[in-house]
């Protein structure tokens, strides 16, 4: 593989290039792969990948193209591809955005004190470690722990090294009734060490393939049409992200936003903050794609749209003063509520959570929810859920436990009333 001084050269050789932006991205991993609780595979993995992203600008454009480096590239070939990623942006040009200039360059290392082969065995420890039930197991498992080490160079002198963590997880819980097995997925991700949660993870998504195996219909039960409906996981982020990206510079600039600032976005006071970076969010860096070190910005205070963020370009074209960069993660904070002995409605799983940020519709098909009546929680399942975001989240509620996903941390739970259950 060239090194970077070398690729560098090469960039600053070509006068038609106005300007470029240099990304490494070194990755070692330790993958495990388990049929039940047999390791089937143990392998190791390193990559190196280096792309180059070749800007030509004039004083009214910039027109941009990405090279991919390969080990099989030297000087010669490698100034053939940047010719021709010259030729490419040259014809598809938009309206004239800068590239980030040097403010601070971010240099941070990781120090993890265990071999990744060494974290990768405590993770799946602590995967079976909720593999004790008589009718349920784990069908499979894939345990991925990775170090990464990401370098960034663009020609204003920004130069940014960070290396990161990241633990992901993919299972199949299986539940036997005796007369048919029940299978669900399960993805956890996270930047840090827990094994403890890892374990309860894992522990309550066999109890919910034990409760999708003794499931019922909404036929079999009498819910009322103003129950209260639960939310959590998939659709949390969901509905978080087409929050976050209503207020992003790009959708602002395409006149593609429901929420312009100042708008009352729910009668709850709740919080909403774009971050960097949150422990235990897989999702977070310390820049973005373009290099812009990333600050903190509240999208919405008290329930009011208050912030918009996102990429140089966009910010440019907006006129914002301080580019945000586009920021990964977010945290929310508001008041809980405890349903005590009230009739609700947890959904568990969809199996594909649905979102239409145009129109508002959400909502979808769901595989597994349980149902409170009073007095005890019934498993259903076959049935559907659909509401118009953007007129639920002015009554939205929030659980007081939390919880801490790939991109979102803040309450467990969102509560809706009035959805459409069919």
């Amino acid at each position: 593989m060239m090194k970077k001084k070398e690729i560098i050269a090469c960039l600053k050789a070509d006068k038609h290039i106005t300007g470029y932006e240099l990304t490494i991205e070194d990755k070692d991993s330790r993958e495990l792969f388990y049929v039940l609780d047999h390791l089937e595979i143990n392998r190791a993995v390193n990559t190196k990948d280096v792309f180059v992203k070749v800007y030509v600008s004039d004083k009214k454009t910039t027109g941009s193209s990405t090279v991919v480096v390969t080990a099989a590239d030297d000087e010669r070939s490698l100034k053939k591809k940047l010719s021709k990623a010259v030729t490419q942006a040259k014809a598809a040009k938009n309206a004239y955005y800068p590239l980030a200039e040097k403010s601070e360059n971010i240099k941070e290392t990781k120090k993890i004190t265990k071999d990744l082969n060494e974290i990768a065995m405590d993770v799946a420890k602590a995967v079976f470690k909720a593999d004790v039930y008589k009718n349920g197991w784990i069908n499979s498992t894939e345990i991925f722990v990775s170090k990464f080490k990401e370098e960034f160079m663009n020609s204003n002198g920004v130069d940014h090294s960070v290396e990161s963590f990241k633990i992901e997880i993919e299972c199949i819980p299986t539940w036997s009734n005796k007369k048919e097995e029940f299978e669900l997925y399960k993805f956890y991700e996270s930047n840090k060490i827990d094994l403890k949660q890892i374990t309860a993870e894992i522990d309550e998504i066999l109890n919910n393939a034990k409760a999708r195996s003794n499931a019922v219909t909404i036929k079999d039960v009498d819910i009322p049409k103003d129950v209260k409906v639960l939310v959590k996981n998939d659709m949390l982020e969901v509905i978080m992200r087409t929050l976050a990206m209503d207020m992003n510079y790009r959708n602002v600039f395409m006149h593609q936003n429901h929420y312009k600032k100042g708008d009352v976005v729910s009668e709850n006071p709740f919080t909403m903050t774009m971050k960097p970076s949150i422990s235990g969010c897989a999702a977070s860096r310390k820049f973005d794609s373009h290099g812009t070190v990333l600050k903190s910005v509240s999208l919405i205070k008290k329930g009011i749209a208050s912030g918009t963020y996102g990429d140089i370009q966009f910010g440019h074209y907006l006129g914002e003063g301080k580019i945000s960069g586009n920021l990964p993660v977010c945290e929310v904070k508001a008041e809980g509520v405890a349903l005590k002995k009230e009739k609700h409605l947890i959904i568990e799983n969809f199996s594909s959570p649905q979102m239409e940020s145009d129109s508002g519709y959400w909502g979808g098909e769901v595989r597994l929810a349980r149902y409170f009546d009073g007095k005890k929680y019934i498993p259903l399942t076959g049935f559907s859920i659909a509401g118009d975001i953007y007129e639920d989240l002015k009554h939205v509620e929030f659980s007081k436990e939390e919880t801490v996903q790939s991109r979102y941390k803040g309450p467990k739970y969102m509560i809706f009333k009035g959805i459409k259950i069919s």
